[in-house]
């Protein structure tokens, strides 16, 4: 995420997340895919958000497990 470890380790996988989600409000607020049936709009604008909030946590609980950060340790630097 461009380079922005280098602020926090836990700053990339908190920073995915809240953009992958707000690109999947952005689809949902233009109307993205409406030639899709409802189903697969649903999977197109869902999925990438869920698999990378999916991913996002669990590299959140490796850096707490195999290093001991913390947001809040993150937020007393």
């Amino acid at each position: 995420m461009f380079r922005t470890a280098d602020i926090h380790e836990m700053l990339p996988p908190i920073l995915a997340g809240v953009l992958v989600w707000e690109m999947a409000l952005l689809h949902v607020a233009t109307g993205a895919y409406d030639q899709a049936p409802p189903e697969v709009r649903r999977l197109f604008i869902l999925g990438a958000p869920c698999t990378v909030t999916a991913l996002s946590w669990w590299e959140l609980s490796r850096l707490r497990r195999h290093h001991g950060l913390t947001l809040r340790t993150a937020l007393r630097r």
